[in-house]
């Protein structure tokens, strides 16, 4: 690394760590609203909703890394093409695959370090925010470690041993226990999911304790119109960003052998493999901008030229990754194809620029 790289590097991460705290402040800023209706929930304030807001920051943030990359690196390299730093390196000689080379070098350490802190991070606040808004919202519920819960609902305990993003919960324990806490039932469930205002029950097998006799039972399916609080199986499911990329594939593997749809966890772990490459397209698409028509434009609509294209991004990258869903086509298919687009248009504005600069 030599003093071009050094000198672009901290140009784009100034301006990239500004862009983040600004985009990261208005996401927190959008949780924190989100949670005001929940307030007075059970035990859940005004101090439990800037926790949960707080907590839930880093995996909003990382989604929004490649914005502010975008926004950064529009900033950064555009104040030197301003002061024709960036020509003043080209008629010294330095070629445009040189800057195309700095600017990736600057891009990969920054998103090394980002990647690092996110996977570490952000899955653990995550799920303690999870933990937090649970307990603080409903007196019943006891969280343990690993995928399940436990739920108190009247004289009924039931213990969940994983839940999924839809809200359905498999491989239940349910106890129904009399006033002399006798044990008077035990069943075995193997899915529930709420639907059309009961709980819609799959592979039950139901052991019924009468004096020194047990009655077993055993249903493929059954409806009961009290489980649990539909409101709280959705807060418990297993969001896919409070795992880490370990443990979503471990958590993939544990569902497949159930026999459970994974479409969604498989969607969410290409997603983040592909974000480092849409950190890079972003970077490349900065400064095919800055080097062509943004080059001596103010920092005002190079701003909002770098929110319009992020926000297209991303709309874009929702779009095409939940199509996928929708359409059968590979998650790694529409998760890649935004992020291949905008690299293209990236070296189709360097090649311009590199022509015109002839």
């Amino acid at each position: 690394m030599n003093r071009l790289d050094l000198y672009l590097g901290r140009s784009i991460l100034s301006a990239t760590l500004l862009a983040w705290l600004v985009v990261t402040a208005l996401e927190g800023a959008l949780i924190f609203l989100g949670q005001l209706g929940d307030v007075g929930h059970g035990e859940y304030g005004l101090v439990e909703a800037v926790q949960y807001s707080l907590l839930t920051l880093p995996a909003r943030a990382y989604q929004s890394f490649p914005m502010a990359v975008l926004l950064g690196a529009l900033l950064g390299l555009g104040g030197l093409a301003t002061h024709n730093e960036l020509n003043a390196f080209r008629l010294a000689g330095c070629p445009d695959s040189r800057l195309v080379r700095s600017v990736l070098l600057s891009g990969l350490l920054l998103t090394l370090v980002v990647s690092l802190l996110a996977e570490g991070l952000a899955p653990a606040a995550r799920e303690s925010a999870t933990r937090l808004r649970a307990t603080a919202m409903y007196d019943e519920v006891q969280l343990r470690s690993g995928h399940g819960f436990w739920v108190r609902s009247g004289k009924r305990f039931i213990q969940v041993d994983s839940t999924t993003v839809e809200g359905h919960l498999a491989d239940l324990q349910v106890f129904d226990v009399a006033d002399d806490a006798r044990l008077r039932a035990a069943v075995s469930i193997r899915r529930a999911w709420f639907a059309n205002s009961v709980w819609q029950l799959q592979d039950i097998r139901t052991s019924r304790f009468t004096g020194e006799r047990v009655v077993v039972r055993q249903k493929q399916n059954d409806k009961w119109p009290r489980l649990m609080d539909p409101g709280l199986a959705s807060l418990l499911r297993r969001d896919p960003q409070g795992l880490s990329l370990p443990e979503l594939s471990r958590y993939m593997e544990y569902l497949r052998g159930n026999g459970t749809d994974i479409s969604v966890y498989r969607l969410s772990w290409w997603q983040r493999l592909a974000a480092p490459v849409a950190v890079l397209s972003m970077l490349l698409l900065s400064l095919g901008f800055v080097l062509g028509p943004f080059g001596h434009h103010g920092a005002g609509q190079r701003v909002l030229a770098g929110i319009f294209i992020g926000l297209a991004f991303k709309l874009l990258n929702d779009i095409s990754a939940h199509a996928g869903l929708v359409y059968g086509i590979p998650p790694f298919v529409g998760v890649f194809v935004p992020s291949l687009l905008v690299f293209l248009v990236a070296l189709f504005l360097l090649r311009r620029a590199g022509r015109s600069s002839l």
